[in-house]
Formats: C-alpha cells, sequence, structure tokens
C-alpha cells in the first residue's frame, strides 16, 4: 500500500508522493489541484486539534497516526476557566472524587451545569509529609490560605476530611451522587454511603477517557468549562497530556509522575461521566415544578 515511511516525513511535501503516487512529478491537473487541496490541509493542521491530524495522516497519507501526544487543553483555553461561579443556590451537582495515593494528593469536587457551562467547584487535601518531601513549583502553602486546598499533617490523608467536605456541600447544594473509580473508591465507600451518598463506581477509568474525549475537546475549545479564579486547577488542567494510542483511543495522563498532580482534573472528569444523567433529571425537576 502507498503510504509514508515514518510519520516524520509528513513534514517535508516531497514524501507526499509516497502516499499519492500522483503527485511523483510531472502531475496531471487533477493531481496539482488535489496537491493544493492536501497542502492547505496540512498547513490548517497548525491550529487543530490532535483528532484533526489523525484524519489528515490517515486520510492523506495512508498513515495511521501513533501514540501522538498534546495537552489537554491550550493555555488560552484554560485561562478561559477563570470566569466567576453563576449563582449555584439550590442547584443540583453531581460529585467527583480522585485520590492516585492517600499519601499525597486526594481532590474533590462538585460539577454543575448551568446553560451551555459546567461549572467545577472544587477542594484538594495535601498531606503535608509528601510536599517535605518533593519539590513542587506551585506556591501551595500561599494557595491554602487563598482556601483552595488544606494540607494535612497525618501519616496519611484521613477519608473523614472527604467525607466532612462533601456534608458542608450537601448543606447548600443538591448533591448526593458522587463518581470514583472503583478502585480509589472502595477506600471511602463504607464511609459515604453511610451518611446516605450513592457511589457511582467507574471500572474502567481509561475507558471513559476516550469516551468523553470529544466533549472535552469541545467544552475548552467553546469556553464552556468555569473553575472561577482557582489556580490550583489550572495547574491540575495544564499537568495533564492527551495520550492518542494507535487505536485512536485517548487516554489522559500525568506529564510527570511525582511533581505534576492531576488530581482535580481526574476528578472533574468523573463527574463529567455522570453530570449529563444527574442534571437531566434536574432540569425534570423544576418542569414538574411549574404551574402551567
Amino acid at each position: 500500500m502507498a503510504c509514508l515511511d515514518e510519520e516524520s516525513e509528513l513534514d517535508d511535501e516531497t514524501n507526499w508522493q509516497k502516499a499519492n503516487p500522483m503527485f511523483h512529478p510531472p502531475m496531471s491537473d487533477y493531481a496539482k489541484e488535489l496537491f493544493r487541496v492536501v497542502k492547505r490541509q496540512y498547513i490548517s493542521l497548525g491550529n487543530s486539534k490532535p483528532s484533526a491530524r489523525i484524519k489528515f495522516m490517515t486520510k492523506r497519507m495512508n498513515t495511521p497516526a501513533t501514540d501522538l501526544t498534546t495537552s489537554v487543553a491550550t493555555w488560552e483555553e484554560i485561562e478561559a476557566t477563570n470566569r466567576p461561579f453563576p449563582d449555584l443556590n439550590h442547584r443540583t451537582a453531581v460529585g467527583g472524587l480522585d485520590f492516585a495515593s492517600i499519601r499525597d494528593f486526594a481532590a474533590v469536587g462538585l460539577l454543575f451545569k448551568v446553560g451551555d457551562d459546567y461549572v467545577w467547584k472544587t477542594h484538594s487535601f495535601i498531606r503535608k509529609g509528601f510536599l517535605d518531601s518533593v519539590e513542587l513549583r506551585p506556591p501551595i502553602y500561599d494557595w491554602e490560605k487563598e482556601g483552595f486546598l488544606t494540607i494535612v499533617d497525618e501519616p496519611v490523608i484521613n477519608i473523614k476530611h472527604i467525607v466532612d467536605w462533601f456534608l458542608e456541600m450537601r448543606e447548600h447544594y443538591g448533591v448526593n451522587r458522587i463518581v470514583a473509580d472503583t478502585f480509589r473508591l472502595d477506600l471511602v465507600k463504607t464511609a459515604l454511603e453511610a451518611e446516605g451518598f450513592e457511589l457511582i463506581y467507574i471500572r474502567n477509568p481509561k475507558a471513559i477517557h476516550s469516551k468523553l474525549a470529544p466533549r472535552v475537546e469541545t467544552i475548552f475549545a467553546n469556553h464552556n468549562i468555569i473553575f472561577d479564579d482557582n489556580p490550583l486547577m489550572r495547574w491540575y488542567t495544564n499537568n495533564v497530556y492527551v495520550k492518542i494510542k494507535k487505536d485512536g483511543n485517548k487516554e489522559y495522563l500525568k506529564k510527570d509522575e511525582v511533581r505534576r498532580k492531576t488530581d482535580g482534573f481526574q476528578a472533574f472528569i468523573h463527574a463529567l461521566f455522570e453530570a449529563d444523567n444527574v442534571l437531566e433529571e434536574e432540569e425534570d425537576f423544576f418542569l414538574d415544578e411549574i404551574a402551567f
């Protein structure tokens, strides 16, 4: 099959004839016009999402792209999340929870839907012993003073902090459903269910990444995510990269396993997985309450 020998050959247009024999000189009039079309598409890839590159490589170069990596969003898109929270009183939310290890970070949050916007209100718990042993660049202690996180001086992060946060949020918002992956949720399942919360299990977190990727890509691009002025959440998000595998499936991974945490973003993804089910129920509820 006519194709490129290596993906890197894409950036030299003289190689395109390997995938498109009609581009070999001398080209016919039809080939010249098609070459111009392909070149325009290639140039536009610089401003396109990774999925566009995969499509271009497959369709135009007969060479499926493999193992592409990119940030989950541009910095401009991440900065666009810095908008004030709308009025969230009496709104229904779905909870999200993530912690890779109870010895370093844990992130909790509530996801709301207001119009076309997803609104994410979050908090993190960080173990002081981890901060003492690993030098992180962000101003973690300043962020604690600003209320974005709580530093706990404990051998492990006590599950009680997570439960208490959700209990406090339930006093202000309609939150009953909390989502996390099965492995991590087992650690807090009993305590949360004892307080009346419904737990949603994600048995294969990486599988939902591919399912949610088009929506995540779209809502970031359209600036439909609101974090308020939360530098910790912007840091979490900027630490995520998207791994695009050979089969086209996507995974959200850390740019650095130790120093660039993503817990808050993963908690957001967990909540997003269930959000539409919960928030559609909220819309139905309000319609039932209207007297026509």
